[in-house]
């Protein structure tokens, strides 16, 4: 097996193993959502992925100190720590008003939005795949809300407007924490920079957390709780890992499929134990919907190679035929 072919395998296991982690979440944690605040819930996330990732990083002997000792490097850090924070818990309140499949859906603006903000603060091209992309996307997502438009759905109209407006918080908070940690990677690995975010966000949510509340957990409840813990961290190291591994564009283009995927795990979970998952139930424009978000995304990252000059000219000539 050529070196090339081992890398496209290992991006692509350790691409998928993020998208099944990150569809699965939602899942998981509107069954804990039942048990614990927001605020908790989020700071066990954080603590638990701190200390398991400063334990690697001290083993390797790269705890990166400096970042306490630079104002400026700090000053961003702490900036883009503030806003991963308030993407999970805003990501977590949407749960309260959405369920898993729409939140799934409408986290996809956060990828649209970093590439928005790409081209504004960081003076990127935007391509016309790109356009081509974020068209196919928006189209996507308004298919996918059809029955909420025509107050055919199952969430009552004010619940998905107020998930609608939060869940738009969490995908602004989480490009601007990425177009940070973009400019960062330049001086830490993105392994750093999550433990600096981890460390503080944990620190940051304490105050106002109880977590005591999980003294009260039952069996179930509590493995669902370490779920969620430890798919922060998991998620987040095959991503990091996959780039090593693949080219961005293509782990972007496989992490595309995440909503549908919390789509068919609700509907696994819904058959197998009808009493802690409930399926949303989808009409035929909204799966079609689903697919053209997840085109978009995939367009969005593949674009420039999809619709390049080549493949267009090819195309042209296999119409005329």
């Amino acid at each position: 097996m050529t070196t090339q072919v081992n890398n496209n395998i290992k991006g692509l296991t350790l691409a998928l193993t993020t998208a099944i982690m990150w569809g699965l979440l939602p899942l998981a944690l509107v069954s804990v959502l039942q048990l614990m605040d927001s605020y908790t819930i989020t700071w066990y996330r954080f603590i638990f992925s701190a200390i398991f990732a400063g334990y690697f990083l001290f083993n390797k002997k790269q705890i990166p100190w400096s970042i306490f000792k630079n104002k400026g490097t700090f000053k961003r850090l702490f900036i883009a720590a503030v806003f991963l924070a308030l993407n999970y818990v805003l990501y977590l309140s949407s749960l309260y008003f959405v369920p898993p499949e729409t939140a799934g859906m409408l986290i996809q603006m956060a990828p649209f939005m970093m590439l928005l903000g790409s081209v504004i603060f960081l003076k990127e091209s935007f391509s016309r795949g790109q356009m081509v992309g974020s068209v196919v996307l928006i189209s996507g997502l308004l298919l996918f809300f059809n029955q909420q438009f025509s107050n055919a759905g199952d969430i009552a109209p004010q619940d998905f407007l107020y998930g609608f407006i939060i869940m738009l918080g969490a995908a602004s908070t989480w490009a601007a924490y990425a177009i940070i940690q973009k400019k960062m990677l330049s001086h830490y690995s993105s392994s750093q920079i999550m433990w600096f975010i981890y460390v503080f966000a944990s620190l940051f949510f304490l105050p106002v957390s109880s977590p005591a509340e999980v003294m009260k957990f039952d069996t179930l409840a509590i493995l669902l709780l370490l779920f969620c813990c430890a798919n922060t961290l998991i998620a987040y190291s095959t991503f990091a890992e996959s780039l090593d591994y693949w080219p961005a564009s293509k782990v972007s283009a496989v992490l595309a499929i995440t909503p549908l995927l919390t789509v068919l795990f609700a509907s696994i979970g819904e058959h197998y134990w009808p009493s802690l998952f409930n399926a949303q139930q989808l009409n035929d424009l909204a799966y079609i919907g689903a697919f053209l978000v997840v085109g978009g995304s995939i367009l969005t990252a593949l674009g420039n190679k999809i619709l390049s000059r080549k493949n267009m000219t090819a195309l042209k000539r296999f119409v005329r035929l």
